[in-house]
């Protein structure tokens, strides 16, 4: 997918080949760690709690590089492209920046680092240890959390090679697909003339005039008469977006155009 930016000489033409982009190659390698990385600590020697510790330390201190990623990537949003993406079909794709990939990854990390033990756990078949119903209570609950922990991340993961967290405007409406989720907010549910631009460029709050209409599928908080856009992972000018919005809502003529090259050509004008 190719994307379209705004300007008189920019063509109008749309793709619909896809590539690996880095958050994906990341989270691949995250990947490719916390599962190798057990395997090497039952293997390596000495053994012990410093041994473990040492070990320990080395992914996390990648996840905190992935994490200062993440953050360096949410920076400069007045700076993004003000374009949206023509995917070859009825839509206009707002797609996910690196960022996300870099949080993804950072969170694969930990989750490796958890793994590695850093204290001898024989004492659970020493005969003088506490009863045995009280020695697994003592295991068992971190367990538990890494298993939760571990299928909460599994999510996210597949949130990343999904291309989520985006943003897909259509002929019906808006349609905001989120890690755990997605939301589908028709156009005659918004108020007519908004969005407006906000002086913040971490979100984007919709106004809802019809929350009756809005559908909702998976895990997602928020109001359903003020739905949130984030904006921090998304590859898109947060100003440029407001006003893509606005004018669908405001122009129910030129919605069954959207996706079509030559409506996105008008679309561009009219913002320009």
């Amino acid at each position: 997918m190719h994307p379209i930016a705004p300007g008189p000489t920019a063509p109008a033409r749309a793709s619909r080949t896809t590539a690996i982009g880095l958050p994906q190659l990341l989270v691949v390698a995250a990947l490719v760690i916390a599962v190798a990385w057990p395997a090497v600590v039952t293997t390596w020697e000495p053994r012990g709690f410093w041994a473990g510790l040492l070990l320990r330390s080395v992914p996390f201190g990648l996840a905190l590089l992935a994490f200062g990623a993440a953050v360096l990537s949410t920076r400069g949003r007045w700076r993004r492209p003000a374009e949206l993406t023509l995917t070859g079909g009825a839509r206009l794709r707002v797609p996910p920046g690196p960022g996300f990939g870099w949080f993804v990854a950072g969170q694969v990390l930990v989750l490796a680092s958890a793994t590695v033990p850093v204290a001898d756990f024989d004492w659970l078949d020493d005969p003088d240890a506490p009863p045995a119903p009280l020695r697994y209570a003592l295991v068992l609950p971190p367990a538990v959390m890494l298993a939760v922990a571990a299928l909460l991340i599994g999510v996210l993961v597949a949130a990343v090679f999904s291309g989520r967290p985006r943003v897909d405007l259509t002929p019906s409406g808006i349609e905001v697909r989120e890690p755990f989720g997605r939301r589908t907010i028709p156009w005659v549910a918004l108020c007519p003339g908004t969005p407006a631009r906000q002086s913040t460029g971490d979100q984007l709050v919709l106004t809802v005039t019809r929350p009756e209409l809005v559908e909702r599928r998976g895990l997602l908080l928020g109001s359903r008469t003020a739905p949130r856009l984030v904006l921090a992972w998304l590859r898109v000018h947060p100003w440029f977006l407001a006003d893509a919005i606005r004018y669908y809502v405001d122009h129910s003529d030129e919605r069954d155009a959207i996706g079509e090259p030559e409506g996105y050509e008008r679309l561009r004008r009219a913002l320009a």
